[in-house]
């Protein structure tokens, strides 16, 4: 009886240490393009590519110029090929320095914000 009182245990654990890992993932930030920090040619999009799908409801991109005003940008969309790739169209950028304000929720509805910056040259 002990012997199945262990095993039950020992698999119990087993799975909400599988399942917690999985509950606690959040859609992080892995490539930016342009990238943060880059100086470049003015861009014509924004891409943020994620560790994970991202819900396009619960996610976004904005940008500011230098002095902190925001750019007029139309709205960040998921890429129909990679769920996890946040897109944004941008108008044509005078050169200058860029935040990039990014907000992204994945599958567990947990949203991340995060900021980079990238200079036109």
């Amino acid at each position: 009886m002990k012997t199945l009182h262990a095993m039950v245990v020992a698999a119990t654990l087993a799975a909400g240490a599988l399942f917690s890992s999985q509950a606690l993932a959040h859609a992080s930030l892995k490539v930016s393009e342009p990238p943060a920090g880059a100086t470049v040619a003015a861009p014509k999009e924004i891409a943020l590519t994620f560790n994970e799908k991202v819900e396009a409801a619960f996610s976004g991109i904005t940008l500011a110029d230098g002095g902190g005003k925001p750019v007029a940008v139309g709205k960040a969309q998921v890429d129909g090929a990679n769920p996890a790739i946040l897109r944004l169209g941008l108008p044509l950028l005078a050169p200058g320095a860029y935040t990039v304000s990014w907000a992204a929720a994945g599958r567990d509805g947990h949203r991340r914000k995060g900021e980079f910056t990238f200079t036109v040259k």
